[in-house]
Parts: structure tokens; C-alpha cells; sequence
């Protein structure tokens, strides 16, 4: 059972929010909703309960405070800052001013951001953007990994700048360091991982792509297989790339954030924050992806947000997390206990998106005129405008059947 994860964040006068409070459960998180609502700032916000770095990519005012409610091996704990401790100079110019803790809550330990910096150290949330292509790098050997302390304190210090592109991840180096390691007899931990990956790529793959690992060749190039055809890690595809990027992150951050002895990605618990989780993934493969990466890492908590309704409707109870852009920018937020695996697309890009129109223009100006003729009992004209419906819409579309049906009936009339 998951005993590390994020419980909640409260938000006060941060970005776009006057107030923001969202409950999240310990598996996996998808929040939904219109364009500009601020899933991704929920995101920050959580970034920057746990390093001031973060604070350059916010707005701030002198009153902002803001704080998650975490849970470390059942140790209940809240992180963050509370008022007038930044000094909120601009658009990405808050400064700290001083380190103030947030306000008590009975039955957890209150810590500012630089207690919980030095406090706990075991708990350092993974942040991935949507930035996840992979870039073409020449690769000379081995590189040296950093020490534990500085990798955690190097993932805390970029945590905003991991969400907008602004890091840039080498998961090549980390295939080519694993090629090399993996075989030593100190390297256990990191030869299991190795193998439940690869091992665990085909489930991750969209259906019959059998994407595998083949090899790392003598030039150091990795080296995979997708639908039967062996290529290059920099020639695989704007969705294998994300994919594989997203997953060999979460293996390096366990790796390299966890005492030996912890690093065992299939028993690794902590939280793992990644933005537009269905960028550039086929609908197919939106709909399996939850389930792959539930396979990889059972025990990690994932806060993602996400435009598909194929991701939401493969969610389990209580996975959704829906935000509606509200006009006084104050949100209170907690997973749905609706699944949404019977609901079709159209339903929940207009009641989870917010999408106002699902109709396709034309479409609906072609089926106007169409009810116009039919009003008038022009069979030609309307024989015109199912002609042009015909051009446009799904072969089993019942508006058409039902025009046709309807100009039958016109001709027959017009016989007798």
C-alpha cells in the first residue's frame, strides 16, 4: 500500500488563483477541464511548495501563500510558505523575503520550504512537462552519475523549469550508462530495473506496435523495434519518444533520488507530476497508457493533466479530477467518484472539456438548408442538399437516413 504521496494543496493568491484547495488520491490523478483553467498551475503550485527556485516561473502577491499536505511512510506532513514571505517584485521576479511556515494543522508536522528541503529528503516529487522530444546527442561513454543528495537537491531546484522545457533531460546517456553497468555485481538494483523495463515496453507500446529494445551498438546508439523495424532512439516517433521519455525518467529519478537498498522501481512509492500526458499519442494508445504505466510503477502516485478523453475514460473511480474555469478564480477540488469508461467522447468533451460546440460547421449549415427545402417541399433542392450532406458526413449518419426517407415521401406525393 502506498504510504508516500501527495493528500492535498492549498493555493492563496498564486497565479490566476484566489483561492485554490484540491484533495488528490494516492494512485492516479487526471485533471480535465477547458483551456486556461490552470491545470498546469496546479502543477507549480505544487513545485513550489518544495523549492523557492520555482518561484520565477509564478506571480505572486505580497499576501500569496500556499502549501501541500504530504504523507511520508504515514507520517503526516504540511510544506510550503505561508503570507508575506515573498517579495512579489513582478512577473517572474518573487523573491523570497523570509522562510515562514504555513499554519498549523492539528496531527501534521508544519515545515517551511527550507526544512523540508534538509526534513525530507525521501520525499522528492518527479516533475515531466510536455516537452519530451528527444534531440540528437552523440554519446562518447560513460558518464558519471551525481551523488543522492545532490540529484535530489538538482530535481528540486528544476521542478518548474522540468514543467516548461526549459531542462533538458538526456535519457540517452542513461540508456548508454545502464549498457555499461548492468552486469557489474554492484549494480543489482539498477540490472532488475533494466530488465523490468525492457521487459515492460511492449505493454506500453500502442496495440501490435511490439515496441521493444534490441540493443546498444558499438557507436552507443540505442537501438529499438516498432512494428517489426529496427531504428535509432532520435527516429522513433513524436509518441514513442514521449512515451519512453516519460518512462525513463521515472526510473532515473527512483535510481538516483533513493538510498541503495530503495531503488526498485516496481516498489517505489512518491509522486510523479507530468503535464499534457496525451501529447502526441495516437487515440489507441491513449486509451492503454494508464494501464502500462500502473503495470511499470504500481506503487507511485501520478498527477497528470491531460485533453483526451481517452485517457479519462480508461481512469478508474475516482481518478478524475474536473475543473471548470470559475469566474471568481476560487476552486475546490477533489476526484470525481464517477468513472467515465460508458460515457462517449462527444459527452465527455462537453460536460469534462468544457467544449461548446461538438458540430462540425458545415455539417450544420448543409443540414439547415436541407430542413429549409424540406419546409418549402422542394424534392430537387432538398435532393441537392442530401447530395451535399452525403459529401461530408459518416456513411451511417441518421440525420441523412432520415432526409432521405422524408424525400421518398415528397416524390410519392408529387407522383400521386
Amino acid at each position: 500500500m502506498t504510504a508516500s504521496y501527495i493528500e492535498s494543496l492549498h493555493l492563496e493568491n498564486v497565479r490566476q488563483f484566489k483561492e485554490l484547495n484540491v484533495t488528490f488520491n494516492k494512485g492516479f490523478n487526471f485533471i480535465a477541464g477547458p483551456n486556461g483553467c490552470g491545470k498546469t498551475s496546479i502543477l507549480a503550485g505544487i513545485s513550489h511548495c518544495f523549492s523557492q527556485h520555482s518561484f520565477q516561473f509564478s506571480r505572486f502577491k505580497d499576501d500569496s501563500q500556499f502549501w501541500a499536505d504530504i504523507k511520508i511512510n504515514n507520517n503526516r506532513k504540511r510544506i510550503g510558505s505561508g503570507p508575506n514571505a515573498i517579495d512579489s517584485a513582478g512577473y517572474r521576479k518573487g523573491n523570497l523575503k523570509s522562510w515562514v511556515k504555513p499554519p498549523a494543522a492539528e496531527g501534521r508536522e508544519i515545515l517551511s520550504i527550507y526544512e523540508a528541503n534538509k526534513k525530507i529528503k525521501d520525499f522528492c516529487p518527479l516533475f515531466i512537462g510536455a516537452h519530451r522530444n528527444i534531440k540528437y546527442k552523440q554519446i562518447s561513454g560513460m558518464q558519471r552519475e551525481q551523488p543522492l543528495e545532490q540529484q535530489i537537491n538538482n530535481n528540486l531546484f528544476t521542478s518548474s523549469q522540468s514543467l516548461y522545457g526549459e531542462k533538458e533531460s538526456n535519457i540517452k546517456q542513461w540508456f548508454v550508462n545502464r549498457y555499461f553497468v548492468i552486469d557489474k555485481d554492484w549494480a543489482q538494483e539498477e540490472r532488475l530495473n533494466w530488465f523490468h523495463m525492457i521487459e515492460s515496453l511492449p505493454f506500453i507500446g500502442p496495440f501490435n506496435s511490439n515496441f521493444s529494445y534490441v540493443t546498444t551498438g558499438q557507436e552507443l546508439e540505442p537501438v529499438f523495434s516498432i512494428y517489426g523495424e529496427e531504428c535509432y532512439l532520435e527516429e522513433l516517433s513524436a509518441g514513442f519518444q514521449s512515451v519512453l521519455s516519460i518512462i525513463a525518467n521515472i526510473f532515473e529519478w527512483v535510481e538516483g533520488t533513493n538510498e541503495p537498498g530503495e531503488r526498485i522501481a516496481l516498489n517505489a512509492e512518491g509522486t510523479v507530476l507530468i503535464d499534457e500526458l496525451d501529447l502526441h499519442l495516437h487515440p489507441e494508445w491513449q486509451f492503454s497508457l494508464r494501464e502500462g504505466l500502473s503495470r511499470i510503477f504500481p506503487n507511485l502516485q501520478f498527477i497528470v493533466t491531460t485533453h483526451s478523453p481517452h485517457l479519462l475514460s480508461s481512469a478508474g473511480e475516482s481518478e478524475v479530477i474536473i475543473m471548470q474555469k470559475q469566474d471568481d478564480n476560487r476552486y475546490t477540488l477533489q476526484p470525481s467518484e464517477m468513472r467515465f469508461s460508458g460515457w462517449n467522447t462527444d459527452q465527455i468533451l462537453s460536460e469534462i472539456m468544457g467544449v461548446k460546440s461538438l458540430e462540425n460547421k458545415d455539417y450544420e449549415k448543409l443540414v439547415a438548408i436541407a430542413l429549409l427545402k424540406t419546409e418549402e417541399g422542394s424534392a430537387q433542392g432538398l435532393r441537392d442538399a442530401i447530395s451535399n450532406l452525403v459529401e461530408v458526413c459518416h456513411p451511417s449518419d441518421s440525420i441523412v437516413t432520415v432526409l432521405k426517407a422524408r424525400l421518398a415521401s415528397m416524390v410519392a406525393l408529387q407522383d400521386d
